[in-house]
Formats: structure tokens, C-alpha cells, sequence
């Protein structure tokens, strides 16, 4: 049996490049490394799938059990000579060693020559990622441009050690055959210690395998499937192909716990995958789920999560008569498809965005276009202006003509996060920079002046008293969960908690801004004492506001309700619509039908309303001092 070994690089005559080298390519992302981890990975699983099966990408967030610890010492520790090059040493040695596990079935596993001096007539996936650094794509319509991103699995690893398991079939045969390789990037160092037979210097590059006289083969067949088996890897089924990598010590350190870090993951999946997540492309989409320490961590149906799930409405826009072509003019060429998702909501509060999202570069409401193109990740969230309503937010969809998928491939720096069109030239430059010029038209009306909807009273007259509270929004997002719960969110307004109050003989009913409470005769203030939210109410949903009424006798108090649409106000929906309603007032333990409410000042009164489903309601209140009224009718 083929005891695996760890070899380390020399430089040859001709030069190589150096472990620096490799890190550097994938340079400083500006993002935490597990979201390009995911990227990348995810990337390379999609662009390994088999036809007609669906894509299983699943990451694994394990110890190595006791039961393991020895074999992992025995097998992975480095000659004397080379330990101090490489850290995996000291990992395998450390009790509760932790590994970050990337699994995918329904692929075609890492294939081709295992030697990169042998010409690969058909495949060379196995060169590409295992041996060689920097080639050029070879997928058609493939995410990978540059095989840069295997870089992120070093450096996640605080050891910069992974190992790769695959199963993939033969050239020659198609018969499905087992490979396990070890790879870490140390740092480049000269041999005094004599680690070869001669001192000479090192790339930095190690292999652990079957080591041959200058170079180091994958342990292959069943010998591999045993020492993956005694090292405890997650084993493939009799008739599956893909790939297992695993990074070991992964660097986790921002999280506090393994469960955080693996909602992270799950969170960041949904954000960056969802485009190829989707039901309705049957067996042509990846499943992906994360696991951590036996527990799994569901990721998020983007269908569902909000603001994630306008840009999904959007891009099932693509295909219909309301997406648009964007085209640029000289030269003439179909450039892609871009589709808009609009809605009223409550604003976020602001620290309500996941990380994942903040990471992604939607944080809060969102005012972004996703960018894709033939592989349908996401490249990135294009941010465009903010509307003038913070109730009124959007979410698009561009996706690039295939024809031109090549192009914007190559306008990718080496994490495929932007298009960057100064990296090409002539009129690929052009196509690129004419995108983000017509994506800026496309957005260009949302920095147009939007109607606000107004609050006015005229209640007060004759010296009546009145007092308008309005600008309170709050939106019911009610729906079934998957465990058959009712779920709803509700927030107030950005105008919410502003009292105008008019005294007698102020006839327009125009007042100063005031919190405080007044009880002088003839005056009557309303504030608000508990901000809009959402509680169930006799099996329904509902919106509840509590206000406190200061004035010396009785108050009528008035609810106005209407819908906040994205061009502002509904006082009149259309024929047939649904609006909101009072359920009834609170007041003590007293229940009041009805939009009108009479309470004896000073008191708290609960307003209970009736929402219509995704919508924003504004809830408005006029009190008017009964006293006043009667003094009015008798004048």
C-alpha cells in the first residue's frame, strides 16, 4: 500500500513561480475571506457539473474525532528537514484540529493527466487546479477565468494546507477512480538543512502523495478511498463523482462560535448564488447546504428573504416584455437584459442587514442592480442613487448577452467581483463602459423629485382646538414560514413622532413641534408613546400603536388610514382594492368599534389596524377637544 509523503518544490534550472507569487495574485479583497471563499469554490463546483443531475455543493464545518488524531499525526507530519516550512506540522498535532470541508456531487470530479509535462488531449482539470497556477479558462460559458481562486483556500488556512479527494472517470475507460492529494503554500526558503539531496532553494510549493524522484503523483483507487476513510473524510457513494477539498485550520477568528460562522455561510450562499438556487431551472441548479459539528444550517430561501427576493422577482423579469435591451451605439451591439423589481417599504433600522448582505454590498433598503452573465452567479451588487422616499427602494437585474460573455469574463479582476473596463481595449473596452453608461440612464428617474404625501388639517375652526398626529408608516409583510407560522415585519416612518398642535383663535391649525404634554385649557396633544409594530390579534395580523392623549376633558380622536404606494400616498384605492381598517381602539381594558374614538384626557389609547398584505400603511390621527366643538354648534 502507497504510504502518502510530503515533498517540497526546488526551484528548476529554468525557474518557477514562487508561493509568494501565488498568494499575491489573489491580492486584498475587500471582502471577508469567507465570501470569496464561497465565490470561488462554488464556482468551480457549477462549472464541474454534470448535464441532467442537480449540482449538491455542501460545506462541512468539522473536528477531527479522536478516533482520527492519529492517523492524521502519522500520515501528515512533515520530514524533520521540512518541518519548520510547513505549519501542517504543528496543526496535526493540535487536539480539536478544525477543518472546512467543500463537497460536491453531481460533478465531474478533478480529471485529466496528473503530470503537467504530459499533453491533456481531452481533460486537464486536475493540472489546472491541482498543479498548474494561472491558465486560461477552459470551461465554455464558465465562471473561471484565471484558476486564481484556489488561492483563497490557502490563505483561509492558517496553515496554508488543503487536502483534495475526487473521484472522476478514467480517460480511458470512464470507469470512476479515486484521487487524494495534499497541497500547501509555505513561503520560499533556500535548503541549508539539506531537504534535498543537494542545498538549493525551494519554491515554497509542497505535495503530499505517492512521492516519485521529482514530483509527486495522487494516491489513487482504493488506496485512496482507505487513507480518506482513516483520515475521516466524507466518503462518496458507489456510483458518484465530484470533489472533497478541505482546508485545514481554517482561520474562523471574527466568529465567536463554529454556529456562527456557519450561518455566515449560509447567509453568503443564498446572497451569491441565488441566481442558479432556483426551482424553476429543475435539475440544472446547485442545492447547496452547510453543516457544522453534525447540525445543519438551512440557507435561506431567496424567494423569501427580504430585500433578497426582489432581485429574484427581477430576474424572472428577464424573460418578459417588461425587461428592457440595453444596447450601445457605436459600435451597435445587444450589450444584455435588465429587469426592475419597485416597491413601498419600511425602511430598515439600520443595523437589520446580515452581514452576508453588507459583505455583498447591499446594506439597508435596496438600491442596487445585480450584474450576472452567462454562469448566472453574481458578479456584484451595482449600487445606483437612492430614491427621494425612503419608503421607496428598487432591485435590478442586468445579464450579459452570451456573445458577449467572453468580454465581460475578461474584464474580471481575479475574484470575479466587478467589470472593470479599463483591463481591455478597442471595443470590448466600450462594450463594458457603455453597460454601467446605460445602467445610469435606466436609474437616472429615480433621482427625479418623487410626490410626498402630505398631512393636513382643517378641523380647527372658531377657536376650535386641534391636534394632527400623521406621518406614522408601517408596512405588514405577512406570510406563511416554512414551519406554517405567521411571519410579518413592521418598523415606523422616518416622520414618525412629530405633534402639531394649534391653540384657540389659530384658525389654519398651524402649531410648533413639541413632544411635551400640555394640559392648559382649550389644548389638546397627542404623542406617540410606543412605535408602530406587529402582533397577532384573534388569529390575524395586526398593527398596534400606542399614543397618549394630554388635555383636561374629552378628546375625539379620528384614524386616517391609506396605502403608501411608490408614487406616494392612496387616500382612494382603485375600485375593488383592499384598505386598511381599525379593528378598534384600546382604551384600559375597553374595546371602541369604529375610526372614530372619544376618551376623557388625560389617557393612553391603543390603535389596533388591519394592514393590507405587503403593503405600507400610513396611520394618521386628528384629536379635536370635544368641548370645542359643542362651543361651536352652540355659537
Amino acid at each position: 500500500m502507497t504510504t502518502p509523503r510530503w515533498w517540497s518544490q526546488p526551484f528548476p534550472p529554468t525557474g518557477a513561480i514562487a508561493s509568494e507569487g501565488i498568494r499575491n495574485q489573489l491580492g486584498r479583497p475587500p471582502v471577508d475571506p469567507l465570501t470569496v471563499f464561497v465565490r470561488e469554490t462554488a464556482q468551480n463546483s457549477w462549472d464541474a457539473r454534470l448535464p441532467g443531475v442537480e449540482t449538491a455543493y455542501r460545506l462541512e464545518l468539522t473536528t477531527v474525532a479522536p478516533t482520527h488524531r492519529p492517523t492524521w499525526e502519522r500520515l501528515l507530519t512533515p520530514p524533520a528537514g521540512a518541518q519548520e516550512h510547513l505549519g501542517v506540522g504543528r496543526a496535526v498535532r493540535t487536539p480539536n484540529l478544525r477543518l472546512l470541508s467543500v463537497v460536491d456531487r453531481g460533478t465531474k470530479g478533478l480529471g485529466g493527466p496528473t503530470r503537467a509535462d504530459q499533453l491533456a488531449v481531452g481533460r486537464r482539470d486536475w493540472i489546472s487546479f491541482v498543479l498548474n497556477v494561472g491558465e486560461k479558462r477552459d470551461t465554455e460559458m464558465g465562471g473561471g477565468t484565471y484558476g486564481y481562486g484556489k488561492a483563497v483556500l490557502y490563505r483561509l488556512s492558517r496553515v496554508g494546507t488543503i487536502l483534495v479527494y475526487t473521484r472522476t472517470p478514467e480517460d480511458h475507460s470512464g470507469r470512476l477512480s479515486s484521487r487524494l492529494i495534499g497541497i500547501a503554500l509555505g513561503s520560499s526558503f533556500d535548503s541549508s538543512a539539506r531537504v534535498d539531496t543537494d542545498s538549493r532553494p525551494f519554491t515554497g510549493r509542497h505535495w503530499w502523495g505517492d512521492v516519485r524522484e521529482d514530483h509527486v503523483e495522487p494516491v489513487v483507487g482504493s488506496e485512496a478511498d482507505d487513507v480518506a476513510r482513516a483520515l475521516g473524510l466524507t466518503p462518496f457513494g458507489p456510483d458518484e463523482s465530484g470533489t472533497t477539498l478541505v482546508v485545514i485550520d481554517p482561520d474562523l477568528e471574527e466568529f465567536e462560535t463554529p454556529d456562527e460562522a456557519a450561518q455566515h455561510l449560509a447567509e453568503t450562499i443564498a446572497w451569491h448564488l441565488w441566481p442558479i438556487m432556483l426551482p424553476e431551472r429543475g435539475a440544472e441548479r446547485l442545492v447547496p447546504s452547510v453543516v457544522a459539528s453534525g447540525r445543519s444550517f438551512p440557507v435561506p430561501d431567496p424567494a423569501r428573504l427580504y430585500p433578497l427576493r426582489m432581485f429574484v422577482n427581477a430576474y424572472r423579469r428577464l424573460p418578459t416584455d417588461s425587461a428592457t435591451t440595453l444596447e450601445s451605439g457605436n459600435p451597435r451591439k445587444r450589450l444584455g437584459r435588465f429587469a426592475l423589481e419597485k416597491a413601498v417599504v419600511v425602511p430598515m433600522a439600520p443595523d437589520a442587514a446580515s452581514e452576508a448582505a453588507s459583505y455583498a454590498g447591499v446594506e439597508g433598503d435596496p438600491h442596487h442592480v445585480c450584474l450576472m452573465r452567462s454562469p448566472e452567479l453574481v458578479v456584484r451588487y451595482y449600487e445606483g442613487p437612492t430614491t427621494s422616499s425612503v419608503h421607496s427602494v428598487y432591485a435590478g437585474v442586468f445579464r450579459a448577452d452570451d456573445e458577449l460573455d467572453s468580454v465581460y469574463a475578461r474584464s474580471e479582476p481575479p475574484t470575479h467581483d466587478n467589470w472593470v473596463h479599463e483591463q481591455l481595449t478597442g471595443h470590448e473596452r466600450t462594450f463594458v463602459k457603455v453597460t454601467f453608461t446605460r445602467l445610469r440612464e435606466q436609474l437616472a428617474v429615480f433621482r427625479a423629485p418623487v410626490q410626498q404625501a402630505v398631512s393636513t388639517t382643517s378641523r380647527a375652526t372658531l377657536g376650535a382646538a386641534s391636534n394632527y398626529l400623521g406621518g406614522l408608516v408601517a408596512a405588514a409583510f405577512a406570510g406563511v414560514a416554512g414551519d406554517g407560522t405567521a411571519r410579518a415585519t413592521a418598523s415606523r416612518g422616518a416622520g414618525s413622532g412629530t405633534t402639531t398642535t394649534a391653540s384657540p383663535g389659530n384658525a389654519d391649525g398651524q402649531g410648533s413641534s413639541t413632544r411635551s404634554a400640555s394640559n392648559a385649557s382649550g389644548r389638546a396633544r397627542v404623542t406617540v408613546l410606543s412605535e408602530p409594530h406587529i402582533e397577532e390579534s384573534d388569529g390575524g395580523i395586526v398593527l398596534v400603536a400606542r399614543y397618549g392623549v394630554a388635555a383636561e376633558g374629552p378628546v375625539r380622536l379620528d384614524a386616517r388610514l391609506s396605502v403608501v404606494t411608490w408614487e406616494g400616498r392612496e387616500d382612494d384605492p382603485p375600485a375593488g382594492a383592499a384598505r386598511p381598517r381599525v379593528l378598534h381602539w384600546l382604551v384600559g381594558r375597553t374595546r371602541i368599534a369604529g375610526d372614530v374614538c372619544t376618551v376623557e384626557g388625560p389617557a393612553e389609547v391603543d390603535l389596533l389596524v388591519v394592514p393590507v398584505p405587503d403593503t405600507a400603511t400610513e396611520m394618521d390621527i386628528v384629536a379635536t377637544p370635544v368641548m370645542d366643538l359643542s362651543d361651536a354648534g352652540a355659537a
